[in-house]
């Protein structure tokens, strides 16, 4: 960055708006703050082109030509001997005008201070001291809101930042901090990183999780617990503000391919961002927190199960804490699926009025966390940290057993002429569930392939071999896989759709190669499958037993005929190089299949 870039921005910036400290304005001086801020906004992008404009240009002439005429007048007797404390400046007079208690103010003060986040990556220097800037300024503000006696200087001092920032005048600010204000600058990292997201430069990613993994680590989130508890003058509506505003932001930062320094800093924050959701004694406060929100922490609780191995205490607390909080979900049935099949658009996380949008994300995380103690592999067993393998891997089977046991009826494993029908009815609304839900669909269905229910014959306990039987036949891989194509009627063309959506075709792929390996490997269960519909059953229990026979092998042909059909139509596609990634490990499985269909 020039002299005269920085320059001009600083100057740009430096405007009699952001001197005014009251947070409360007339509407004559919002009138007065949304012009200057729009022709400030619309200003930096302008200069943000001429960037991108400069930099597809060979020739250096236009670099200093293209805007003399429209370049302002620049006092150079009142410019910073460097960028860096000029960039400090903007940034504490931009964060100034985030506080005022006004939305549209507020949004507009947001984009400028992404604006010139943008400007300064375009310019290639300088975007380290930038994000240290707007950290600085996040924690400053928390400590303050927090201990609102404490001394600027001292919390300077306390959040470890140097010399530059004593320069600043950090009194408005200070005098104006609210969780209102913090939850601004949230918002401005989110914005932030949404806008590096579209940039094709790690470097600048790195440096943005690398700062903001730093700063979450500083803040001292215990503090902001006690405050919202203690302090009963803290407005309810700010403080859930910065509290979504922070859910965004933590969602945003898990959604990447790999593990960042944010991720850690995230988990170790969870715990109390439930907290102070849903209240410091626990209780589950529908009527007070929206269902758009439960959706976000679901949505974070999963991409953090995604991203990073969590250690089997970590899987415990959270199936404590999906239970402490979300008990009615978990709770409700999973055999009422018609409601909303004739409104899939009321099904989402903004309709106040749905709950199966989030049912779907509390059973799914559910059965992660608890299939994860069943099947601790060798490695994770090593490194168990609460020292007892056993007592985890028991913990998860109790956990699961006891959600499954309120779903049927009562004493099911002494009922043996009704056992197996309620298996199948209970493992049928469970697929039903989840069919509205491509993505979610995919999710269940790949975790299920995972069923750490296989070793029972080493097992000598009664009680707990019935329960593993009883685990087995209800995520049977097979048996899903059959209800799962009949859910689809066996219409080749919708897994097709499925496999060729960019957002589902991965995981589809996924699912049907697991599945293909399964019932090759049993290939008697998925040939005499007993599948019979509800308005198939008889009275008569000779005509019952043909039927049985009957209706296992129409399942099985069936599910033949549509595997035929769909690898006939990849291969077609293949052949005219029209799939869009290469399915020649399904087709290979899909033709191993039909050879077992052949012999038999």
């Amino acid at each position: 960055m020039s002299q005269l870039q920085y320059s001009r921005l600083c100057q740009l910036i430096d405007h009699p708006f952001t001197v005014k400290s009251a947070v409360s304005i007339t509407k004559e001086q919002e009138k007065s703050l949304l012009i200057t801020l729009s022709q400030v906004l619309n200003k930096v992008k302008l200069w943000i082109a001429e960037f991108d404009s400069d930099s597809g240009s060979d020739s250096e002439n236009g670099d200093h030509t293209s805007d003399n005429q429209d370049r302002p007048f620049i006092d150079t007797s009142k410019c910073h001997p460097s960028a860096s404390p000029c960039l400090l400046k903007i940034i504490n007079d931009l964060v100034l005008l985030l506080a005022v208690e006004s939305r549209f103010v507020q949004h507009l003060a947001v984009n400028v201070v992404v604006s010139v986040s943008e400007y300064v990556v375009a310019s290639g220097s300088y975007w380290e001291e930038v994000m240290q800037s707007i950290c600085f300024h996040l924690k400053l503000i928390i400590c303050k809101v927090i201990s609102p006696c404490s001394d600027p200087t001292i919390s300077v001092k306390h959040i470890g930042c140097d010399s530059a920032y004593s320069t600043l005048d950090l009194q408005p600010v200070l005098n104006n901090a609210s969780w209102h204000s913090v939850g601004a600058i949230v918002l401005v990292l989110r914005t932030i990183l949404k806008q590096l997201k579209h940039e094709d430069n790690a470097k600048i990613l790195e440096i943005y999780f690398r700062v903001l993994g730093s700063c979450l680590q500083d803040i001292p989130w215990d503090s902001c617990n006690g405050a919202l508890f203690v302090d009963v003058t803290t407005p309810p509506e700010s403080w859930f503000e910065f509290c979504g505003y922070l859910l965004q932001l933590f969602c945003s930062l898990a959604d990447c391919e790999d593990e960042n320094p944010t991720v850690r800093e995230i988990l170790n924050v969870f715990p109390n961002i439930l907290s102070w959701y849903f209240g410091k004694q626990g209780e589950n406060h529908n009527s007070s927190i929206s269902r758009y929100i439960q959706h976000k922490i679901l949505v974070l609780m999963i991409r953090l199960s995604s991203l990073i191995n969590l250690d089997c205490v970590t899987v415990v607390s959270w199936l404590k804490l999906i239970e402490k909080y979300f008990q009615d979900l978990l709770s409700e049935s999973v055999s009422e699926p018609m409601a909303d099949q004739d409104d899939c658009l009321g099904d989402s996380p903004f309709n106040g009025t749905s709950h199966r949008h989030l049912q779907r994300r509390v059973i799914f995380l559910y059965l992660k966390c608890s299939f994860s103690l069943i099947g601790l592999n060798e490695k994770r067993k090593k490194q168990c940290s609460c020292g007892n393998m056993n007592s985890c891997s028991q913990k998860g089977l109790i956990t699961l057993y006891e959600w499954i046991k309120k779903h049927l009826p009562g004493n099911i494993l002494d009922k043996h002429e009704l056992y197996d029908d309620c298996c199948k009815s209970f493992t049928k609304s469970f697929i039903q569930l989840y069919m509205h839900e491509d993505d979610m669909l995919f999710k269940i269905l790949l975790q299920l392939t995972y069923t750490p229910f296989e070793d029972t014959q080493q097992i000598t306990d009664v009680a707990k071999k019935e329960i593993l039987f009883l685990l087995s036949d209800i995520f049977d891989p097979v048996r899903l896989f059959h209800l799962f194509l009949s859910e689809l009627h066996y219409d080749h063309q919708v897994l097709l759709d499925y496999l060729i959506s960019k957002d589902t075709g991965t995981s589809c792929a996924e699912y049907l190669l697991r599945c293909l390996r399964i019932i090759c490997e049993k290939w008697g269960s998925f040939f005499e499958f007993p599948f019979r519909a509800e308005v198939e059953r008889q009275s008569c229990p000779k005509r019952r037993k043909f039927e049985n026979g009957k209706n296992c092998q129409r399942a099985f042909y069936k599910a033949r005929d549509c595997l035929l059909l769909l690898k006939k139509s990849v291969e077609s596609l293949h052949q005219k190089d029209l799939f869009p990634y290469n399915p020649q490990v399904l087709l290979q499985r899909l033709i191993r299949f039909l050879e077992l269909c052949l012999r038999q």
